[in-house]
């Protein structure tokens, strides 16, 4: 199944770093005109070309961030922000100034554009290269104190960075999945069903099912609720193990599920469906006996909406309760 959605977890990452880049640019284009004009005063005028070539670039990132799509206007920012400290350190050889104490902002910039694995080769490269622009400037003693200190910056930013990787991984597993059945939740569903009915998407159509378990009420009174949310863990697993391994499956809510195929045919999804029902009435639940219902239904772009589609399956689901339960019913246009 395509990836249909671009989720909360995944906008709040881009508002976040869009925020962050815009109070850095501010930030940036604020100092440089101080640091310009006192370079000016004290006649330094190498670096307060450096200063107003800085002061320009924080200007067209803070255009940039508040004219392009937030995910596009941060990584711009965070580019040209590292391509200026890469040419820093050749400028600084060029005019006989060492530029060492730049180096410090490369690492965290790095961290902000790629991944950790990635941001470590850079952030060891650039190091490598600022100490070679730095070596005909300087004693050998103040280049290996800079390489010193530049890597202990390098394994602590490294560090957090694959820190905050590992926990953004598990705060994002948790925030899309139901904690009872391990299917993803109803709000990853109800996001991934409003990107799929997005302009922008370029889904065509889709295949719902609504799955539910058969008198469930009794299992939880026959057996207790604790045995209730032991079936419920079962019969996702079991569901889970049927359908093809890219195939998404949510907990719609209590004890119902479902499923969605995208660019599917009905006569796919009522063979899906089907499946499913045969395995879970083929399971042995530890000594409980399951069925299920499944309704499903179609969506074509430009056919109706995808909510119309959603209550067709509801009503098929319903249908097959009344036709005497562990059944599928599949609506027909």
């Amino acid at each position: 199944m395509p990836h249909l959605r671009r989720d909360s977890f995944t906008l709040l990452r881009e508002l976040m770093r869009w925020r962050v880049a815009m109070v850095l640019s501010v930030l940036i284009f604020v100092l440089m005109i101080v640091l310009g004009t006192i370079n000016t005063r004290l006649g330094l005028a190498d670096t307060a070309q450096l200063a107003w070539i800085t002061l320009a670039t924080a200007g067209a990132c803070i255009a940039a961030l508040l004219v392009l799509p937030r995910h596009l206007g941060g990584t711009v920012f965070f580019v040209s922000i590292g391509l200026l400290l890469v040419g820093v350190m050749a400028f600084g050889l060029y005019h006989g100034r060492p530029m060492q104490h730049w180096a410090y902002i490369f690492p965290p910039v790095l961290v902000f554009l790629v991944s950790s694995r990635r941001a470590l080769a850079g952030m060891v490269a650039y190091g490598i290269y600022a100490s070679a622009m730095l070596a005909p400037l300087v004693p050998a003693i103040d280049v290996v104190r800079f390489s010193s200190g530049y890597g202990l910056l390098v394994c602590f930013m490294f560090t957090y960075a694959l820190l905050q990787e590992r926990a953004a991984v598990m705060l994002r597993y948790h925030s899309d999945h139901d904690a009872l059945s391990n299917c993803l939740n109803r709000r990853t569903f109800n996001e991934a069903v409003e990107q799929l009915a997005s302009d922008r998407s370029d889904v065509g159509g889709a295949i719902f099912l609504l799955i539910d378990i058969d008198g469930f009420k009794a299992i939880n009174d026959r057996h207790g609720h604790l045995a209730g949310d032991r079936i419920i863990t079962l019969v996702a697993a079991e569901l889970g193990r049927t359908l093809a391994p890219d195939t998404p499956l949510f907990r719609y809510g209590g004890e119902e599920f479902s499923v969605l195929l995208a660019e599917r045919t009905l006569e796919h999804g009522r063979d899906v469906a089907e499946r499913l029902r045969a395995a879970v009435a083929a399971t042995d639940f530890q000594g409980v006996a399951v069925t299920i219902s499944i309704g499903v239904a179609g969506w074509r772009r430009g056919e109706g909406s995808i909510t119309a589609a959603l209550d067709r399956a509801d009503r098929a689901l319903y249908q097959a309760k009344r036709d005497g339960r562990n059944r599928v019913v599949a609506d027909t246009p």
